[in-house]
């Protein structure tokens, strides 16, 4: 993973590989962990290998708080503003940095208006959910896992109602958080930070889906619960919650481009569904066929949280 360190401010990227165009999100807050921002990369680059686009995943951090945070982001944007113009890096808004502060970027990026957006994100997160529950949210359960310091995406609780969906109330999410792991619901869409289902929450899900509305939810040995069983769904972040990166190199105008995402990743599921090892897996060793064959080598390590 290759590190760069801005000099005009406290403020890094991290992208998977150096020698290829990458995207990803930007953070803002005290402090940013590379390590973290390093997690988010490789979501992103598992994203982009799925949908056979030659990316590399990236993560930026700047930090920064109080009164030091606008001239810290308006540094950052303007050491970065020629790689965007290159088209050698994209960011897009993530925790702590809204799209006005990320606006010379974007301008710079000449991206689509879909790209990085919550309605593209919603898009793939709603086609998952579809798919891992037989083709249809109609008449399904759905809680969506969430906390204050990481809601939803705006626009996805009422994507699934106009789905068709059922929104199921967890009681008391606000002081026991944990309590969504054993919703009443057909499907779970969590994503509220890297790592929110661990082994311990695994064992209390009822749900007969996962589906990530963020990246890396799962912990490897969540994961490795999950599945020894059968009863239950575990769909790849990099699948249901890659709408927005790859929306930004789809042709096409907004109809078009958020049709496509939808196919995309009902397409995908479809092929990587039947996989002995599950949709997940199945999905890594397709992304990693796809990587190896533009990159002498894979990086190491899988999107999920330690």
């Amino acid at each position: 993973m290759a590190l760069i360190k801005l000099e005009s401010t406290d403020a890094f990227v991290v992208r998977d590989f150096a020698d290829a165009p990458a995207a990803g999100v930007v953070r803002r807050a005290r402090k940013i962990l590379q390590s973290s921002a390093g997690d988010l990369a490789r979501s992103a680059t598992y994203t982009f290998a799925i949908h056979e686009l030659e990316r590399s995943g990236a993560s930026a951090g700047v930090n920064a708080e109080g009164d030091a945070t606008g001239p810290a982001l308006e540094a950052a944007m303007a050491e970065l503003e020629p790689l965007a113009t290159s088209g050698e890096l994209h960011l897009y808004p993530g925790k702590g940095v809204g799209a006005d502060e990320l606006a010379p970027l974007l301008e710079a990026a000449d991206a689509g208006p879909l790209a990085g957006s919550d309605r593209a994100l919603v898009a793939g997160i709603v086609a998952a959910a579809s798919w891992a529950v037989g083709g249809s949210l109609a008449g399904k359960r759905v809680a969506i896992e969430q906390t204050a310091a990481g809601p939803a995406p705006s626009g996805l609780a009422s994507a699934v109602i106009d789905a068709g969906g059922e929104l199921v109330e967890v009681p008391d999410l606000d002081t026991k958080p944990w309590m969504i792991w054993g919703a009443d619901a057909d499907v779970i869409v969590a994503g509220s930070k890297p790592g929110t289902l661990t082994h311990q929450g695994a064992d209390h899900v009822r749900a007969g889906a996962l589906v990530p509305w963020g990246p890396i939810p799962f912990t490897t040995k969540a994961v490795a619960t999950l599945l020894k069983r059968d009863d239950v769904v575990v769909i790849p972040d990099f699948v249901s919650a890659g709408g927005a990166l790859v929306a930004g190199y789809l042709p096409g105008d907004e109809s078009a481009v958020l049709a496509e995402i939808v196919d995309r990743v009902v397409q995908i599921l479809a092929d990587v569904g039947g996989h002995d090892d599950g949709p997940l897996l199945g999905a890594c060793y397709r992304a990693e066929a796809f990587m190896a064959g533009w990159q002498p080598k894979l990086p190491f390590g899988r999107p999920l949280a330690a």
